[in-house]
């Protein structure tokens, strides 16, 4: 009984990790998204790598990217190949102070 219980907990384990969603999933994503919002066909996947700043994290069971572009930051997370959206962080683009 142990046995298949550690057998199946093992299986488990190797299945979520080869579902790990990878970086070109996450830019598929990104690019649906931007088309879904922008209504647009003028970025494709290729123009979103060269244009943004983007970090992809892979963790052992689940992985992280995060894209920015100008002053917008968008984040997902991934399990099992499945891509979830975090709300977008606008960051404030801060001026540097003259003192006159």
């Amino acid at each position: 009984m142990l046995r298949k219980l550690i057998l199946l907990l093992l299986s488990i384990l190797i299945v979520s990790v080869l579902l790990v969603p990878s970086q070109s999933d996450y830019f598929q994503r990104l690019e649906y998204d931007f088309r879904a919002i922008h209504q647009s066909n003028a970025l494709n996947r290729e123009l979103l790598e060269e244009l943004g700043d983007y970090t992809y994290r892979n963790r052992l069971l689940f992985s992280e990217f995060e894209y920015s572009f100008g002053n917008i930051s968008v984040s997902y997370y991934g399990f099992l190949n499945i891509i979830m959206f975090e709300d977008p962080i606008n960051r404030e683009v801060k001026s540097p102070q003259i003192t006159v």
